[in-house]
Order: structure tokens, then sequence, then C-alpha cells
């Protein structure tokens, strides 16, 4: 078989801003599903968690575009309530009687230096996380441990004493995940900014949907591609 007919046969390239996120937000769930005491496995392209996740976490998630709605069906077969992140937006699984929960878009900004992080603050203690998770309603799911974490950097933004906003940053071996952020009228260039003086000099990635999307586009972020999520 000649060259021009292998190369035919090939999976198209994978726009490396959108691998790179994908990958971040796998490491996200490895990360939280371990500090939950829930195992895991990445094989054949699907990542998923071998007991329930964590509360708002799904149970697999496709973390390459070949994976399969069979893949998934045998994966969670045991599993009456389930969750899936299709991380490419390709699949359709009402066929497992699923239901699209939401879309978003994956995001993708370049590195650049901090020029100032404004009233954004690092959450250091127990009481200031507790606070934190209270008003984002993660109590249950961004345990106390995180802090002990060198990669993680929880975020909080302070109008005088009045806690208004926040956001999680992971430091991963490509880009710094930015994720769980919440707040009114949310400035994204401050918060790109802030999570630059944790973690200088590396791209940020995540993603967003609807007013938050627009907020984070606003900030500097790029749209890469992508994802939806399916429940029932």
């Amino acid at each position: 078989m000649d060259r021009l007919s292998v190369d035919s046969w090939r999976e198209p390239a994978m726009n490396p801003r959108l691998r790179v996120a994908v990958d971040g937000n796998v490491c996200w769930y490895e990360d939280l599903c371990a500090l939950h005491g829930v195992g895991s496995v990445l094989e054949a392209g699907l990542w998923h968690a071998l007991a329930p996740p964590p509360p708002l976490h799904s149970d697999a998630v496709v973390v390459e575009p070949g994976v399969t709605a069979q893949q998934l069906a045998d994966c969670l077969a045991d599993r009456p309530q389930a969750g899936v992140k299709d991380s490419f937006a390709t699949l359709d699984l009402s066929g497992l009687g699923m239901q699209p929960l939401f879309s978003a878009s994956w995001l993708f900004r370049p590195a650049r230096a901090a020029s100032s992080s404004g009233r954004w603050t690092v959450v250091s203690d127990d009481a200031t996380l507790a606070e934190w998770t209270a008003r984002h309603d993660t109590r249950e799911v961004l345990l106390p441990g995180l802090l002990g974490r060198g990669h993680f950097c929880i975020l909080a933004e302070y109008d005088g004493a009045d806690l208004v906003a926040g956001a999680v940053a992971r430091l991963g071996s490509g880009a710094v995940d930015v994720s769980n952020v919440w707040g009114h009228a949310v400035d994204w260039t401050e918060l790109a900014d802030a999570v630059a003086t944790c973690f200088p000099g590396r791209p940020l990635v995540g993603y967003e949907r609807d007013d938050a999307l627009a907020a984070a586009a606003d900030g500097g972020f790029e749209p890469v591609g992508e994802l939806r999520v399916w429940t029932r």
C-alpha cells in the first residue's frame, strides 16, 4: 500500500489546545476521585471511576474521539444512575437511557505575565474553605485535603470583608486547569492574573457555557472545542 493510502486512514490531528484542555480535566477527575478514596481506570480512550464519583462529577469521561456508545454501555451497565462527559460532543447516548444535561466549550488562554490579581487571594485555611464551599455548594466535593496539595490553588475574591467569587486552579504537566468559577460578574482577566501569580508562565484551560463563556472570552480565553454532559 502506498504512503498516500496509509495517511488517508489516519485520524485527523487534534488541535493541541483541545488536547491539553481535555487532559487537564481528566487529571482533575483523577485527583478528586483520589481525594475521595475512589479508584479509577483509563483504558481504550475512556476514563471511568470504579465506584460512584464525588458529587457533581461524571462516572465516565471520554478522552479520545474514537470511544463508542457501546463502550460506555459496557462500562456503566451496573449503574442505573450515571453521568458521562463526552469531551468531543459527538456521541448520541440516548440509546443508553441518557439525556443531555448541558453543553459547553473548552477554553484555552496562552501563557501571559500577570499584571494584577485585583481582589483575588489564595485560600489557605479550613475555615475560609468552608465558607467558600458553602457559597458554592461544594462542601462535600472540595474537601479540606485539597489545601495540602501543592498543585492546587483555591482562589477567593473579596469585596471588603465579603467573599464574592471563587475559582480553583490545578497545575498539570501542560497547563493550568481553571474550574469551579463562581460569583457575579467575574472579571476573567483579573482571575487569569490571579492564577498566574500561583503558577506563572503556564497556559490556562477549562470549560464554560452561557454568560461565563462570554466573560471568559472577554478575558482572553479562546473556545477550542465542544463537550456535552449526559445523565440518567
